[in-house]
């Protein structure tokens, strides 16, 4: 594949990450932090650079993690709340 399009989609990720640190919502940073290091990873994978997979992976799998969490424990907040409305 053309590496200017690995190129690219490392300074999109770049760009997202550093955004990210603009962002207030904790899970939209979450997500912001998601996509850049996912981006970023694809990147570091394609030249082989084991530093750059590892700390991306990293970071996806720990953001991914409290993204899950969050909606594990928003679905749990919002069941009561749904049968109390059928009642």
């Amino acid at each position: 594949m053309n590496p200017l399009f690995f190129d690219a989609l490392s300074w999109i990720g770049l760009a997202i990450c550093i955004g990210a640190f603009f962002i207030k919502d904790i899970f939209m940073l979450r997500l912001a932090t998601l996509v850049g290091c996912s981006l970023m990873g694809v990147y570091y994978i394609h030249i082989e650079v084991a530093q750059g997979m590892v700390s991306n992976i990293i970071l996806v799998l720990i953001n991914g993690f409290y993204l899950l969490k969050r909606s594990v424990e928003e679905a749990d907040v919002n069941q009561p709340l749904e049968e109390c409305a059928q009642s």
